[in-house]
């Protein structure tokens, strides 16, 4: 179980950013497909694994922005989760073995893609990605080539 005084998914959430949000949201004919439960679950389940963890980047509801790519599981997130669009994570890791030597891939995706889809996020894999929805319709722009 991860650290209760670790942010969670409904962190930083405040009544003005609900409203505008909210206001995006219907101008946009958005429907949600993830909540803090999902987001909740994927964060605690991320956080309790030792060793490697994925790097994330999202897309935010409120302006379109897309972060670059992060690692940091703690404090890093995208708090709160409500504003997320789509969230992906990559699948695969790199290993460099030194500057002439090929690099190593390791597939993560045995462990994380069945619990993704046992918490319930809507979500398609594209290439290294996958990519979990917040809102519908599905938002499929800068998605890595499969």
């Amino acid at each position: 179980m991860a650290s209760p005084e670790l942010p969670h998914a409904g962190t930083g959430s405040n009544t003005k950013m609900s409203r505008k949000l909210i206001e995006s949201i219907k101008t946009r004919g958005l429907a949600g497909a993830a909540n803090d439960t999902k987001w909740n679950e994927l964060i605690d389940f991320i956080r309790s694994r030792d060793g490697w963890v994925p790097s994330y980047r999202c897309k935010f509801v409120l302006n379109g922005y897309i972060s670059r790519w992060d690692t940091e599981w703690s404090y890093h997130l995208p708090f709160p989760f409500k504003s997320v669009e789509w969230f992906d994570i990559g699948l695969h890791q790199l290993i460099r073995h030194g500057p002439l030597l090929p690099v190593s891939v390791i597939d993560h995706s045995e462990w994380l893609l069945p619990k993704i889809h046992s918490i319930g996020f809507d979500h398609v894999v594209a290439g290294d990605v996958v990519r979990l929805f917040g809102y519908l319709p599905r938002d499929m722009g800068d998605l890595p080539a499969s």
